[in-house]
């Protein structure tokens, strides 16, 4: 499973990010409750979710300019 990349980020509106990362949090809610009762085959996945959450919130960021 490979992970979003910052560049494709850049070309997404503000509302289409925030929409990736509610869609990304509720994968890896289903990948916990897989986990839970025992069907989640590759783990790598959380890392590989938390990662482009991160990716992300990081692109929100750098669009706002900064506060003084």
């Amino acid at each position: 499973m490979k992970g979003t990349k910052y560049a494709e980020l850049a070309n997404l509106s503000e509302a289409e990010v925030l929409k990736q990362i509610a869609d990304t949090r509720s994968r890896m809610t289903s990948l916990t409750f897989q986990k839970t009762i025992g069907q989640l085959d590759n783990h790598a996945q959380f890392r590989t979710l938390r990662r482009d959450i991160a990716r992300m919130e990081t692109s929100l960021r750098d669009r706002k300019p900064l506060a003084k």
